[in-house]
């Protein structure tokens, strides 16, 4: 739990409402939202941990494209997409520690929700079956799912602020600090 003392330490919340974000900012990403797998992280994108890796982020600056819609609370913030990989046979977690403004992630569901940490993995080894006539066919997976290591998610993060965000990503006993460039490039 030391990713909701940090997410929850640092994000800009009051304290009134700490206990609240606390309990209501992490997210389950299930297996059944991955777009894809893919044999390794591809051009851009480092794997961060022990033995090659549990979890892959972007390395370069990521572009801040589509505002929050009018009315939704979120007309000051923009987006920055970016796929999550996670190493199949792991659970990776990903929680926003410091950013310069106010920012939370968006992965896994299409109703839009301040998450501040989420989670993800383990993903089963093979994949359901591909025919759709198939008892064991569901619908979304990634078709041929056994064709690679690293499951992928679709989603990004917003930020009211563009800068450099400071994630921590964590798996069993390692919790590695990992800069994002958001908008605009970290410096150093």
């Amino acid at each position: 739990m030391l990713a909701a003392g940090l997410v929850s330490g640092c994000t800009g919340s009051t304290g009134d409402d700490l206990a609240t974000d606390a309990q209501l900012r992490h997210r389950v990403v299930e297996c059944l939202h991955i777009i894809d797998v893919v044999p390794e992280p591809g051009p851009g994108y480092a794997a961060h941990g022990s033995g090659g890796g549990f979890i892959a982020l972007p390395t370069g600056t990521l572009q801040l494209g589509r505002s929050g819609s009018e009315g939704s609370g979120r007309e000051d913030y923009r987006f920055a997409k970016f796929g999550l990989l996670v190493r199949r046979a792991q659970q990776a977690s990903l929680a926003i520690a410091a950013a310069p403004g106010d920012a939370f992630l968006d992965y896994g569901d299409d109703v839009l929700v301040r998450v501040d940490a989420l989670t993800a993995g383990p993903c089963d080894s093979h994949g359901p079956a591909c025919d759709v006539n198939s008892a064991e066919y569901v619908g979304g997976w990634p078709c041929g799912a056994d064709r690679g290591e690293w499951m992928v998610w679709a989603g990004g993060i917003w930020v009211n602020e563009p800068g450099c965000v400071e994630v921590i990503v964590s798996s069993e006993d390692e919790e590695i600090p990992v800069q994002l460039a958001v908008g605009a490039p970290c410096d150093g």
